[in-house]
């Protein structure tokens, strides 16, 4: 068993999780705007994701995925279709109350849905897992398994110290920037996020 490549796994894992990105800036903006059960229902939501992903990576539908241009087409869509119309119904939505109520109550599914409806998590797991292969004597599958486990345990840690850094600015945001700001930088970033996987 190479130990020396788990290490290096594991640092470039914490590099890639803690790097600004769409999962790490929703947490904030989530547990900052409504508190910290939301921000680790959040977390659990978008971790459960990678596990799912580890799984398609250990059966090899990944590879069937990414290898098929219309399944690859059709998961992009309804992907950004979901986002799209997280920002619609927040938009027009009366007041916060009514958001919280009609949307935000759904952290969990929202978080899995941000990543299971992303194809570019799958070619990430595909394109970075081959690479930290740690032994000969161990099947490829159980490897991946392995790294999967690593990268969910990771994530979940650094999302979770990120949800209970931006839960104690949660009074300062509410009255620093105001309810219908917060609705407006949520809105834009459902907006964001649909455009950044259709694209």
């Amino acid at each position: 068993m190479q130990i020396d490549t788990l290490l290096v796994f594991l640092f470039s894992s914490i590099i890639l999780t803690v790097s600004p990105g769409p999962d790490i800036i929703y947490v904030f903006i989530k547990s900052g705007s409504d508190g910290i059960r939301a921000g680790v229902k959040t977390v659990l939501g978008l971790t459960s994701g990678l596990l799912f992903h580890t799984l398609l990576l250990v059966f090899g539908i990944s590879a069937i995925i990414e290898s098929s241009p219309s399944v690859f087409f059709f998961i992009k869509i309804f992907g950004s279709s979901y986002f799209l119309f997280l920002a619609i119904e927040l938009y027009f939505s009366k007041n916060n109350r009514e958001t919280k109520k009609r949307i935000f109550q759904n952290d969990f599914l929202t978080g899995l849905m941000m990543n299971l409806l992303n194809p570019k998590v799958t070619i990430f797991f595909i394109a970075f897992f081959p690479n930290y292969i740690f032994d000969d004597n161990i099947s490829i599958q159980i490897q991946f398994a392995i790294l999967g486990i690593i990268f969910w345990t990771i994530a979940n840690l650094i999302f979770l110290i990120v949800v209970y850094i931006s839960s104690r600015f949660n009074k300062n945001i509410q009255e620093f920037v105001g309810s219908k700001k917060v609705k407006l930088i949520k809105f834009v970033f459902y907006l964001f996020i649909s455009i950044w996987i259709i694209l």
